[in-house]
């Protein structure tokens, strides 16, 4: 269908937007690359992170096995994905079909695999990372179709400087798996939206159907998703007047004015929903699907007070496996247990109302967050004749909904859990692009905002700088990553993912008598380092590798050199506060050399203040 061009749309463009225009995919593919490098390299040098320890190898068992128990929580999906090179390859499990605890799952996979066991999450990294390109791509094509190329290059770049973003892509985890199904399914919503019709319908469906396989917390896409259609739906401008200059590269359809109604569009909804019901199923075998509501088996007392409320329907079928169902079950245990979260050097038994806006405050570069800001132009200043406002409201929906469910639970233990909503933000950030342009009526104001907007664009790459140690990136308003711990812990900072870092250190300073607390699940022995757990509570001279989430109070679980559990209650380790590491590694791992000396002059000083 030919495009409907607008005659009133300037016949020279600024020099920077007949580049774009010329290298558009050009410079996309730049960014993506120089993040999958960045990505390739972080996953070639992290120690296993703490449930990355797990999930990769129950993968490879449920290849191995066709068993989707061994940790319902997370759907399959993910990690049958990521274990693909080592089932080609030929790894060990350890323990084919032989029921356990899924962190004994990746202590007997560790310990089958050797030497090799290193290079096996290697490889299950790198199918992980071209899922941080495909998020990318999708910003590029969201983006430029609503608000131009300059605006899609603006967003594909801060996604690829985003060293959450980075982080996420180099380990086995189910995060950044989820943020490109996500942004796929609201991106195949909108092409739904915009013109209704039965292959978009199913688009939409297989990519819902994906999303919840790739976690449990997608099921609130199917709320979302009716909402936000109707957002953009509801008195949808279909035309743009002649006298307004379109976005670059939009195009008007001439069959976008008919579209479905009533049935029609509600057979197109219930195709999409009965399509992802149908690929959520497959993924599973259709194992237990279609179980009585009476035959389902819970443990949590929410689920159990479902059950009881609809046993006047105890009949009917579920058209869901029996696994599936049970992550919801173990989801609400989890929700049900009392959690001790953290958030700027405060411990509760509480969720904190404002732990992901803090965290998004901390973890985003503060060039992104500026952009972002100026993004609100298209919501208080929209182009004649467009839909930026319509389409603004949309993004904000789209990127509240998830923080602010999260924000109700007390599982706050990282900002990953809300890593879906950094795409949406870029887009809408990406609205800032219009800046870019040198204004043709110069004034002080609009020269000074043109520089701003041009500089934090220059600047954004350098939120990459501590490369590698992305999963500790805090920005400078945060105080950066080496005073991270003191707003957040777990894994916004410290997720086991350097103990091989300490180990090359120790080697090469020659420290073999050293007291280890590691918050992470890869046991040090197994990689050669002799350590001794270190003191609670008081201190003792000697040489300590303290992780920074216990030097900030996280009360946790670890292995010591026996492959004993070690637990470790709320503050017990927070003594090492009192004294200055000799180094950190990687920003996670906080190494001490404490005399008698030292200890002296801190018993001191804490006299003299009147602490006991």
């Amino acid at each position: 269908m030919a495009a409907i061009t607008n005659p009133n749309v300037p016949a020279l463009k600024p020099v920077y937007q007949r580049l774009i225009t010329r290298r558009f995919w050009w410079i996309v593919a730049i960014c993506l690359i120089i993040q999958g490098v960045l990505a390739v390299d972080c996953a070639r040098k992290w120690t296993p992170t703490h449930d990355e320890f797990w999930h990769l190898p129950i993968g490879l068992r449920i290849w191995k096995t066709g068993r989707f128990d061994d940790d319902v929580i997370n759907p399959p999906l993910v990690r049958l994905w990521a274990a693909i090179p080592l089932v080609i390859g030929g790894a060990s499990t350890g323990a084919d079909g032989i029921p356990q605890e899924f962190g004994d799952i990746g202590k007997s996979f560790w310990n089958s695999n050797g030497e090799k066991a290193w290079f096996w999450f290697f490889m299950g990294r790198l199918m992980i990372i071209p899922l941080a390109a495909l998020t990318g791509l999708v910003i590029a094509l969201w983006t430029r179709a609503w608000y131009g190329e300059g605006a899609a290059l603006l967003a594909v770049l801060l996604w690829g400087c985003c060293p959450t973003a980075l982080a996420n892509s180099a380990i086995v985890t189910h995060d950044l798996p989820l943020t490109a199904a996500w942004l796929v399914t609201l991106f195949t919503l909108v092409r739904f939206a915009e013109k209704p019709c039965w292959r978009r319908s199913l688009q939409f469906g297989a990519a819902l159907g994906i999303a919840i396989l790739a976690k449990v917390t997608a099921i609130i896409l199917i709320p979302l998703s009716i909402v936000l259609w109707f957002v953009l739906r509801m008195k949808f401008s279909t035309s743009a007047p002649i006298n307004v200059p379109l976005a670059e590269h939009q195009t008007l359809d001439a069959e976008s004015a008919t579209v479905p109604r009533g049935m029609a569009l509600i057979a197109q909804w219930a195709a999409a929903f009965g399509l992802s019901i149908v690929v959520i199923n497959a993924c599973y075998l259709f194992q237990g699907t279609c179980g009585t509501i009476a035959s389902l088996k819970f443990v949590s007392p929410q689920m159990n007070s479902v059950q009881a409320s609809l046993s006047w329907l105890g009949w009917l079928p579920v058209p869901f496996p029996t696994d599936f169902i049970a992550a919801f079950d173990r989801l609400a245990q989890d929700l049900e247990r009392l959690h001790p979260v953290y958030l700027d050097n405060t411990w509760s038994s509480k969720p904190f109302s404002m732990y992901y806006l803090s965290a998004l405050a901390y973890k985003l570069p503060l060039s992104t967050i500026a952009l972002f800001l100026l993004g609100f132009v298209g919501l208080l200043w929209p182009r004649p004749g467009s839909e930026d406002r319509r389409r603004a409201v949309f993004l904000l929906i789209a990127a509240v909904m998830l923080p602010a469910l999260a924000s109700r639970s007390a599982n706050q233990i990282g900002i990953r859990y809300i890593l879906s909503t950094f795409p949406v933000l870029f887009i809408f950030a990406g609205q800032a692009a219009r800046f870019l342009s040198f204004p043709r009526i110069p004034s002080f104001f609009t020269v000074w905002v043109w520089r701003t907007v041009w500089a934090l664009v220059i600047v954004a790459p350098l939120s990459l700088r501590f490369h590698p140690h992305h999963l500790a990136y805090f920005n400078l308003a945060a105080g950066g990553p080496e005073n991270g711990g003191w707003h957040l812990v777990d894994s916004n900072i410290d997720w086991g993912q350097d103990l091989h870092a300490l180990r090359d250190y120790l080697v090469e300073h020659k420290i073999s008598d050293i007291g280890l607390a590691y918050y992470g699940t890869v046991l040090p022995s197994s990689i050669g380092i002799d350590a001794h757990d270190p003191p609670f509570r008081n201190p003792k001279p000697g040489w300590y590798a303290i992780s920074v989430s216990f030097v900030n109070g996280r009360p946790h679980v670890f292995g010591n050199h026996e492959g004993a559990s070690v637990r470790v209650g709320v503050g017990e380790l927070i003594y090492f506060r009192l004294f200055t590491p000799v180094t950190t590694i990687g920003y996670s791992i906080n190494v001490y050399h404490l005399t008698y000396r030292d200890i002296e002059n801190v018993i001191r000083s804490q006299n003299e203040q009147g602490v006991p």
